[in-house]
């Protein structure tokens, strides 16, 4: 994925034709340092014209069905708007 000042960074997963990334967060990975690197990315993906989901473990452990609910739905309006 890049912008103009080049490579933005690798998503937990990508759809390239729909430019929708999913990011997964948890607490164990996530410092003062490492929150503020993810958002600072989240907003240059934003700004490159891709849309960002963020799921937390909590929410594919524990509500799997309403993700992927979440993630069909966005892909159907990303793919009917183009």
């Amino acid at each position: 994925m890049l912008d103009v000042d080049g490579i933005i960074g690798r998503a937990d997963v990508l759809f390239v034709r729909e430019r929708l990334v999913l990011e997964v967060d948890g607490f164990a990975s996530h410092g003062r340092a490492q929150f503020q690197h993810d958002r600072t990315r989240q907003n240059r993906l934003v700004a490159a014209g891709f849309t960002v989901l963020r799921f937390t473990w909590a929410d594919l452990t524990e509500r799997p069905h309403a993700v992927a609910d979440q993630v069909r739905s966005v892909l159907r309006r990303l793919r009917t708007s183009r």
